[in-house]
C-alpha cells in the first residue's frame, strides 16, 4: 500500500486511495515536476491473473485516443503491478444516473455515440481489441460533456480465432450471452451488445442486474422515447450475434442519423396506423373506403421514395447506390432526403470532394434555406470530418 505524502518512483507525491476492488487500488497522485494530476492503479500479481493484469499494461500502451486515458508507466515492485494513467476528472454515467434519473433522450444519444466513437476506434485497430466489460461504471462524463473509457482490466486482442471469456472476469448484467456459452464467437459484437445494455439503463432507468432479466421495449417503460432508439436497442440487444449490428461503424450511423431513422419509422407506423382504421371505417361507411384508396396512393409514393433511399444506403457500389437516390429525386424533386442521401453516398464511397461539389452547386442553389435541416447538417459534418470544408 502507498502512504500519504509518500513519493512514488521519485516523481509522483501520492495524496489519497479513490478507488479500491478486489485486487488492488487506485490512488490520486500529483506530478511534483508540474503538479498535474495521475491515477496510480497498484494491483496484486498471483498465477491466476498475472495473464490478464500484464495485458491491460500492453493494450493501453497501445492506445492513442482523446476519449481514453494515457498510460505514462507500468512499473512491477515485488508482487504487484503498478500503472501511472491520466487522471480524469469527472463522474461515472453509474453516479450520473443516481443524482439526475431520468435522462434526455438527446443526452443519452450523445453521450453513446461518443462511445460508439471510441469502440469504432478500438475495433479498427490492426489487431481489434474487444473492451468486453462495457457498463455506467466504466464510462467518465467530463464537465464539458466529453465522454471517456476507462478500465481496461479484461480489455482482450480480437485474431479471427475463437475467444472465451472467463466467467469471473466479467460483469453480470451487462455481459454478451457469449461470454456465458461457446456457442458463439467473441467478437466486436459482444462490446455492442454491452453498449445496448447500458443504453438501455441510461435511458429506461431498469438496472440490467435487477430481476426480472428481460429488456422490455424502451417505450414500455420510457414513454417519451422515440422509436428509433427503441428500434436501435432491440437490434443491438438480440442474443444470437449474428442478429445484432455487424460492427460499430454501423451502429454509429444510425445514431448520426436517428432522427432520419424516427422520421422513416413514424411514416410507416403512421401508414399502418391508417390501413388499420381504413379498414374498420370501410365496414360502416362506402365513402370512407374511397378515402381511404386515395390517402393509401399518396401514402405508396412516399413509401416508395423511402424505398428508394433505403435501397440506395444498402447499395455495396458507388454507381448503382447514386441511381436509387436519383430515382428518389426524379419522384419528388422538392423533397431535399434524396438530394442529401446523394451527396452522402459520394462520402461513403471515398469521394468527398464530389460530395462537396453536390452540395454547393445542386443542394444549396436549390434549396438556399437547407442549413437549417438537420440531416443537412450532420451531412456538413461528415464531410468536415474529411477535411473538406462546404462554402
Amino acid at each position: 500500500m502507498l502512504a500519504s505524502d509518500s513519493i512514488f518512483e521519485e516523481r509522483y507525491r501520492i495524496d489519497r486511495i479513490i478507488g479500491k476492488g478486489g485486487m488492488g487500488k487506485v490512488y490520486l497522485a500529483y506530478d511534483i515536476t508540474d503538479h498535474s494530476r495521475w491515477a496510480i492503479k497498484e494491483q496484486v500479481i498471483t498465477s491466476k491473473n498475472r495473464k490478464l493484469l500484464m495485458r491491460e499494461a500492453e493494450i493501453m500502451s497501445k492506445l492513442h485516443h482523446p476519449a481514453l486515458p494515457i498510460l505514462r508507466l507500468q512499473k512491477v515492485i515485488g508482487d504487484k503491478l503498478y500503472l501511472v494513467m491520466e487522471y480524469i476528472d469527472g463522474q461515472t454515467l453509474e453516479s450520473v444516473m443516481k443524482k439526475e434519473a431520468p435522462i434526455e433522450e438527446v443526452r443519452v444519444i450523445d453521450w453513446f455515440t461518443q462511445v460508439c466513437e471510441i469502440l469504432v476506434y478500438l475495433h479498427g485497430m490492426e489487431t481489434p481489441i474487444v473492451y468486453r466489460d462495457l457498463k455506467p461504471s466504466n464510462i467518465m462524463l467530463e464537465e464539458s460533456g466529453r465522454v471517456r473509457l476507462i478500465d481496461f482490466g479484461i480489455a482482450q486482442e480480437y485474431t479471427g480465432e475463437a475467444t472465451k471469456a472467463e466467467v469471473a472476469a466479467l460483469t453480470r448484467g451487462y455481459a454478451a450471452p457469449e461470454q456465458y456459452s461457446r456457442k458463439y464467437l467473441l467478437d466486436v459484437r459482444t462490446d455492442i451488445y454491452a453498449l445496448g445494455v447500458t443504453m438501455h439503463y441510461i435511458l429506461t432507468g431498469k438496472n440490467p442486474q435487477d430481476p426480472p432479466h428481460v429488456f422490455e421495449p424502451a417505450r414500455k417503460l420510457r414513454p417519451d422515447a422515440s422509436a428509433a432508439i427503441e428500434e436501435i436497442l432491440l437490434k443491438c440487444l438480440q442474443p444470437n450475434p449474428d442478429d445484432r449490428y455487424r460492427n460499430a461503424s454501423l451502429l454509429l450511423q444510425d445514431l448520426k442519423h436517428i432522427q432520419e431513422k424516427d422520421r422513416v419509422i413514424r411514416i410507416e407506423s403512421g401508414r399502418i396506423k391508417f390501413m388499420v382504421g381504413a379498414a374498420i371505417l370501410a365496414a360502416i361507411l362506402i365513402g370512407a373506403i374511397i378515402y381511404a384508396l386515395n390517402f393509401n396512393r399518396a401514402n405508396q409514393v412516399t413509401d416508395t421514395y423511402y424505398a428508394y433511399l433505403d435501397e440506395s444506403g444498402r447499395q455495396t457500389e458507388l454507381e448503382p447506390a447514386l441511381e436509387k437516390a436519383q430515382e428518389a429525386i426524379d419522384m419528388e424533386k422538392d423533397n431535399p432526403d434524396a438530394y442529401i442521401q446523394y451527396a452522402d453516398t459520394y462520402i461513403k464511397f471515398g469521394k468527398p470532394e464530389e460530395a462537396k461539389k453536390y452540395i454547393e452547386e445542386v443542394i444549396v442553389t436549390r434549396f438556399p434555406d437547407i442549413y437549417s435541416d438537420q440531416a443537412f447538417q450532420t451531412l456538413v459534418e461528415r464531410l468536415e470530418s474529411t477535411e473538406i470544408t462546404v462554402e
